[in-house]
């Protein structure tokens, strides 16, 4: 992308690099492809295990969450975890369209139940074609914190929420930008209330999931490991920077 000073400043290019290059899909689509060809379970299984990875990788990679104090990241991780692994699926199973695979679908509602399936259709039909801008809304619902109000399981922690606020406005500028930028204000225009749509859409998805015993056996897990890989990567950085 050539970067246009009129649109985007320099630093706002930089972090709309960084938001797409923190999210890669790659290894998940590897393993869709096989599934759409020969279906096996183990790798089913696999795939939506790699949707974890690369959450939890998504997470300790984006700067803004590493910078909020540690205190506040600990209460929030369990939000952003939740937020980014709904997207996660949804970007997945949009960029393969592996949901035209009936046998995944079939293992998918044996482990989290049918409803959740309709509820990721439903994300779906307003996610946009363009990945870039997929990838932004699954930034911008990174820091979306009103879910943890209906989560039974979570515990209500106060953190810094002008914090939160300040980085989902920062998001929200970049990719309203980035819509101008690319496609004019007219497509901008109704872009951006899909995305609205399918963030609203993912609020219920999110909500509705937290009720599903294994999506809460597997997030349990998902939170705990990037928890201590943070960290590490903590402890690391200090070492680093005493050489």
């Amino acid at each position: 992308m050539q970067s246009d000073n009129s649109i985007l400043t320099t630093n706002q290019w930089t972090l709309l690099s960084n938001l797409i290059t923190n999210y890669d899909e790659r290894k998940l689509l590897s393993i869709a492809e096989q599934l759409m060809t020969n279906y096996d379970q183990t790798l089913a299984k696999e795939f939506l295990m790699k949707i974890n990875e690369i959450s939890e990788t998504y997470i300790r990679s984006n700067s803004d969450f590493r910078t909020l104090s540690s205190d506040d990241r600990s209460v929030f991780l369990r939000n952003i975890a939740e937020n980014v692994r709904c997207l996660s699926t949804v970007i997945s199973w949009h960029q393969t369209q592996i949901y035209n695979s009936q046998s995944f679908i079939n293992i998918h509602i044996h482990f989290y139940g049918e409803n959740s399936v309709t509820m990721i259709r439903r994300i779906l039909k307003f996610i946009d074609p363009d990945i870039i801008i997929a990838k932004l809304i699954l930034s911008l619902f990174a820091f979306s914190n009103h879910v943890s109000i209906f989560s039974s399981h979570m515990t209500i922690k106060p953190f810094n929420t002008l914090a939160i606020f300040q980085i989902q406005n920062r998001y929200a500028e970049v990719t309203w930008k980035y819509l101008i930028y690319q496609y004019g204000y007219d497509q901008s225009i109704q872009r951006f209330n899909n995305l609205i749509q399918c963030l609203l859409a993912a609020t219920m998805t999110v909500f509705d999931a937290q009720k599903n015993e294994n999506h809460v056996n597997e997030i349990t897990p998902l939170v705990e490991q990037t928890e201590l890989l943070l960290v590490l990567d903590d402890i690391e950085r200090i070492d680093e920077s005493k050489t």
